[in-house]
């Protein structure tokens, strides 16, 4: 993309979809306060001392497995640049296994951003680029498309991001590495259309929150996305550990920014999925399909943008909007995938505690 502007405004407003990612821990990072969260009941714990890798990667896993959808009204967005004032306010909705929908804007000039994936594609409509229009890419032609010159990493790790992470114990390579501040480190290998990426996955060595998720090229040497959860929420009644407030960079489009999330509805997102996750048209504005132009084809308006955050400064930041997306109360045990498998009463039974001393458990774990 020749026009930085475009470039920078559009990735970061697409990549919110796509990259909310991680939790938080250590003792340094309990002492972190999220100004505009409530507080709430402290998460157990989970894992043992000295947990081997495959009990640290089951924990992580069952608190993903207990999450099929997330609804999250009134999130927040904030860069570095704006003094730490909410740049825009909205809400996000999720599903498993690639449904995302984001929309946000201010109370002074109404809806901003439009952002969402389903089975077939992802769009973004931001209300100032120009040409005005609703950017599209298909799932099955992002692989080759020069969309990935601004979002180097795929729409669906943005799912990890919401917290509905899993880590394939095949695809670790390297692990757990104690680090000193009470997590470890796992590397592994991340699927992707362009190959298999390079991960590191930071894990409280207590609680088994996903701390920090880090995706590097396949050499392992260019850092392409960064999450690192500030704070964290538990449900206790469903039983789950959430980010809360995130701070997500993209080293190579020069991209850093915050999102509070806040409380997040589980397992209650409405019924009426194909309204909610179907690519929206706004009048007078037209469709242009992103995964249509080859790598290094020039982008539409790439002259003339003008990007959204140089026109979104509103003198308050009341919430918008004031209602979020439909959901129904969670009735009953909620169903999760299927991979990895958790018993259908797993909102009402007790965590287990990885690690616990048993012959089956205490293999000594691997050290580095």
């Amino acid at each position: 993309m020749a026009d930085g502007r475009f470039a920078k405004s559009l990735l970061l407003l697409a990549t919110v979809t796509c990259l909310l990612s991680s939790s938080g821990a250590t003792c340094q990072r309990q002492m972190l306060v999220n100004p505009f969260g409530t507080p709430g009941p402290a998460a157990p714990q989970v894992l043992m001392e000295n947990a081997s890798r495959d009990q640290i990667i089951a924990a992580v896993n069952q608190n993903s497995a207990r999450i099929q959808s997330l609804t999250i009204t009134g999130a927040t967005i904030t860069v570095p640049d704006t003094l730490g004032l909410p740049l825009l306010s909205g809400n996000i909705a999720a599903e498993r296994p690639n449904h995302f929908r984001l929309t946000a804007g201010t109370a002074v000039t109404g809806q901003e951003i439009d952002l969402g994936s389903n089975d077939d594609l992802f769009w973004i409509w931001i209300r100032h680029n120009q040409p005005p229009g609703v950017y599209f890419c298909r799932h099955t032609e992002f692989a080759n498309s020069n969309i990935r010159q601004m979002m180097p990493v795929e729409p669906s790790w943005l799912l990890a991001a919401l917290g509905m992470i899993d880590i394939d114990p095949a695809n670790v390579f390297d692990g757990p590495l104690p680090r000193s501040d009470g997590t470890v480190e796992l590397r592994t290998w991340l699927p992707s259309a362009s190959g298999n990426l390079q991960r590191v996955v930071v894990i409280d060595a207590r609680r088994a929150w996903v701390v920090e998720q880090h995706v590097y090229d396949q050499s392992g040497k260019t850092l392409l996305a960064s999450a690192v959860a500030e704070t964290h929420r538990y449900y206790p009644i469903e039983q789950v550990s959430l980010p809360e407030l995130v701070s997500i960079r993209l080293p190579t489009a020069n991209i850093a920014f915050k999102i509070n999330m806040g409380a997040a509805q589980i397992n209650q997102l409405s019924v009426d999925r194909t309204q909610l996750f179907t690519m929206p048209t706004f009048t007078g504005y037209q469709q242009f399909n992103l995964g249509g132009a080859p790598a290094g084809t020039p982008l539409p308006g790439q002259a003339a943008s003008r990007p959204l955050l140089d026109a979104v400064m509103p003198a308050s930041y009341p919430a918008y909007p004031n209602t979020g997306y439909p959901v129904t109360p969670a009735s009953g045990p909620v169903s999760v995938p299927s991979t990895p498998v958790v018993p259908a009463s797993a909102s009402t039974s007790a965590l287990p505690l990885y690690g616990q001393k048993n012959p089956a458990s205490m293999q000594a774990a691997r050290r580095y």
